[in-house]
């Protein structure tokens, strides 16, 4: 089963997704937007949404693992805009 991001729970809250598949843009820090899908997977009792095709986003990007990335949510777009990323091993 191929790694996919969870997104956190305020954040699935925030946008009011509550359909299976909800599609998502994602920018970088260089502009290049992807399509992505937000898929709905049951948490025991609960609901939470993966992204499909992280691993790639995260490849593309330089991005590894425990690196912590800021971004800003569009609600009216669907839209996640990468702002920053502090690396795991930085400073």
């Amino acid at each position: 089963m191929e790694f996919m991001q969870r997104m956190p729970s305020n954040v699935v809250r925030f946008a009011g997704f509550r359909n299976k598949v909800h599609e998502l843009k994602v920018t970088n820090m260089n502009g290049k937007t992807i399509d992505m899908n937000l898929r709905r997977q049951k948490n025991g009792d609960r609901v939470r949404y993966a992204v499909e095709g992280w691993p790639m986003f995260m490849r593309e990007n330089g991005i590894n693992l425990g690196d912590t990335m800021h971004f800003t949510f569009v609600t009216s777009g669907n839209l996640l805009i990468l702002s920053h990323v502090d690396g795991v091993n930085a400073g």
